[in-house]
């Protein structure tokens, strides 16, 4: 099963990278159970691909090696809480120690990492410490607002804030102020050096405008906005059949397909 599905990813990045698609960022759930992680790095690197990767970090301590050896780009670690009591609440398990252990191999083997924090209630006292302590150790900041997708009401209303408070400290300790073409995320430079991006994802035109990304989901369908379900291209014959022309031809009509959600 595990060889069959890596034959499928490397012929899906082999036929992309033919129409020039380049960065490839793969996610999840959590890719890095997946026992076929590096092998996929590999691949994507052999086809002239930019592997990246998101995970929640809890196993990349024992991933890190093998990881830069296959040559990922870089990392994006989520990191919710520098308090073990607060980590523990908003993602159910007591590992706030082995996330930081495996923030710290990954710096030891020279890998690009960066810190998705997403900003919530609990969390929000704590953004200046998160932010100091990416700066002392070279790491650049997603911090993301939450938005009601993949969450219930009562969750969204219990822990969502506006990231307004947080722009205003920003552009009051950053010393330059960027608006970076992918999504137009605003990026604020620290005097470390480390970058803040801030990703308001929801209700948010200017982010939609710039968006480039398409994601292909396990099931095999391409779906062209994180916001809708209904349009989507199913990709899954194409792939099964080893149909690199029709592959090649559902990916273009995708993009074809592709618009703004919030306009």
């Amino acid at each position: 099963m595990v060889n069959s599905s890596r034959r499928t990813g490397t012929f899906f990045v082999r036929v992309a990278s033919e129409l020039g698609l380049r960065y490839y960022k793969i996610t999840g759930g959590e890719p890095l159970l997946y026992e076929g992680i590096v092998g996929v790095v590999r691949s994507v690197r052999d086809h002239g691909g930019v592997p990246s990767i998101t995970t929640n970090g809890y196993m990349l301590k024992e991933y890190a090696g093998p990881l830069s050896n296959a040559g990922v780009d870089h990392l994006n670690v989520s990191l919710h809480s520098l308090r073990r009591e607060v980590y523990a609440a908003l993602t159910g398990r007591d590992a706030l120690d082995r996330i930081l252990d495996g923030i710290r191999e990954a710096l030891d083997y020279g890998i690009r990492t960066k810190l998705n924090y997403l900003v919530l209630r609990p969390n929000l006292p704590e953004v200046k410490d998160l932010l100091e302590f990416a700066s002392s150790r070279g790491l650049d900041v997603n911090l993301i607002e939450l938005i009601p997708l993949g969450v219930s009401g009562e969750a969204f209303e219990r822990l969502h804030v506006e990231l307004d408070g947080v722009v205003e400290y920003l552009e009051r300790a950053s010393v330059r102020k960027d608006i970076e073409p992918f999504q137009n995320r605003p990026v604020y430079t620290l005097p470390s050096g480390s970058r803040v991006y801030v990703v308001k994802g929801y209700g948010n035109p200017r982010l939609c405008a710039g968006c480039t990304r398409i994601r292909v989901g396990p099931d095999g369908r391409l779906k062209l906005c994180m916001y809708r379900d209904d349009v989507y291209i199913d990709l899954g014959r194409a792939i099964r059949s080893r149909d690199g022309p029709g592959l090649q031809r559902a990916i273009l009509e995708a993009v074809k397909l592709r618009e703004p959600y919030f306009k």
